[in-house]
């Protein structure tokens, strides 16, 4: 199964083959963590998201069509996710708690030498408005080009790039 590509695991499991779909999760479930690490919920809401956003891609399995790449589709489900997540939960304060366990989580996966500069970074992205962080967060830590951020986000290209520009600013002037 690890020679296949993700549209044709998705094809594979939209026919009920589980095996297809377990490689899926295999391939994508620490990203999708990192990814919901990022919108700064807790390691274990993290987990239990990406695990939701699996579920949700098994019930789209058989109406997925690969108009867009595979991560694309996937990202979309993610970020629903999260917003149902947010609503739900109405959670302002552990947007704060998520993110200082993460950087906790984070720290205890770097190694002794790296530097401390990405800790700083991290501060900065998460100081930053939801607009922006969500375009560095897809552009540059999951590392999308600008056309599929905007598909996730829903937004235009345009606005991807003016956002990225004035998200990278206004990091050089927390950073500074």
């Amino acid at each position: 199964m690890k020679d296949k590509t993700d549209v044709e695991l998705m094809a594979l499991a939209a026919r009920g083959r589980e095996d297809a779909f377990e490689e899926l999760v295999v391939r994508y479930q620490n990203i999708l963590l990192n990814f919901f690490l990022r919108k700064c919920v807790s390691y274990d809401d993290g987990q239990d998201l990406a695990q939701r956003t699996f579920l949700r891609l098994w019930r789209y399995r058989k109406k997925y069509t690969p108009q867009a790449k595979f991560t694309t589709f996937l990202f979309l489900l993610a970020g629903q996710e999260a917003v149902d997540f947010f609503r739900a939960e109405g959670r302002k304060t552990a947007l704060e708690e998520g993110l200082a366990h993460e950087a906790e989580v984070t720290a205890g996966e770097r190694p002794q030498s790296a530097p401390a500069e990405g800790e700083d970074v991290r501060r900065a992205v998460s100081k930053l408005p939801q607009g922006l962080r969500d375009v560095v967060e897809l552009g540059v830590f999951q590392d999308l080009p600008y056309a599929q951020v905007g598909e996730i986000l829903e937004i235009p290209v345009g606005t991807v790039k003016s956002r990225m520009f004035n998200a990278l600013k206004k990091l050089k002037e927390l950073l500074s």
